[in-house]
């Protein structure tokens, strides 16, 4: 019981809802129906595949993650030299499982789009390719893993995912900002670390400016048919304007969880159907 603990805290249960709600807005997008193969699926998206993607990461992060304050207060796990070989089985376990669910659907773009997920999560933190070090490749990454592929597997069982209207790929490129921004939120440890990160190679105002710049090309050019959407890309705008312009621990953390808190909420009222 304890290891599984542990296991759930290194699966970053505060993230848990994210790919999951990426999934069903693709299956919303689509007009497609939630079936049990859907539900299923959107099951493995928590914390399986979380563990996966955290896990990994954690692997190879141990020198930066003990230096992290926000990794200690909200995270709550520190993957030790120790720990490693039990994290390890742990996501070569995950992996097949969230396979098997993507089998389930009997859908071949579904099934793609599934194995590269684990695909982009395992050469984002897995040398000798870590992509977490070769900016701004790490930011592309996240931007696939945190929402475009996300999206393609629930966009898939309702409609051809080669359709997809470009707005969503806007989206994506926002989620590269997001990741942009954490870079600069995790700068000193990642500095003291030795991690080659976008933040810590070009500074943490470069890294808000880049982020601020995603989400601004997003809100000029993407065509929002919700509101929700409209009004948080707006907010996010903002927020990265003030992390770029005061590029400090307390503005850069206000907006990483503007932008988070923000995306979970705007999502839940899209979906809802929310207009003024």
């Amino acid at each position: 019981m304890s290891r599984l603990i542990f296991l759930i805290q290194v699966s970053r249960p505060i993230v848990w809802p994210v790919l999951p709600m990426v999934y069903y807005l693709g299956l919303h997008a689509a007009n497609a129906h939630l079936s049990a193969a859907a539900i299923l699926q959107m099951l493995t998206l928590t914390f399986p595949m979380n563990l996966v993607g955290c896990g990994l990461n954690d692997l190879y992060d141990y020198d930066s993650d003990r230096r992290s304050v926000r990794r200690r207060s909200i995270w709550g796990a520190v993957v030790g030299v120790e720990d490693r070989p039990l994290v390890w089985r742990a996501c070569l376990v995950m992996m097949p499982l969230v396979i098997l669910a993507a089998a389930a659907t009997q859908n071949r773009n579904n099934i793609a789009a599934t194995a590269c997920l684990l695909l982009v999560a395992w050469l984002y933190s897995v040398p000798p390719v870590r992509l977490k070090e070769r900016p701004p490749l790490d930011s592309l990454a996240n931007g696939l893993g945190y929402f475009l592929l996300p999206l393609v597997m629930g966009y898939s069982l309702g409609r051809d995912p080669q359709a997809m209207p470009l707005r969503y790929y806007l989206l994506a490129l926002a989620v590269c900002g997001v990741h942009a921004l954490a870079t600069a939120a995790d700068y000193e440890a990642d500095k003291a670390a030795g991690h080659r990160t976008l933040a810590v190679r070009f500074g943490r105002r470069t890294a808000a400016a880049v982020a601020c710049a995603a989400f601004m090309t997003t809100w000029l050019l993407a065509d929002f048919h919700g509101a929700a959407v409209r009004m948080y890309v707006a907010a996010c705008v903002l927020a990265t304007v003030v992390a770029t312009l005061l590029p400090r621990d307390g503005v850069i953390t206000a907006a990483c969880i503007t932008i988070f808190g923000g995306f979970l909420i705007a999502g839940a009222l899209h979906i809802g159907g929310w207009s003024p």
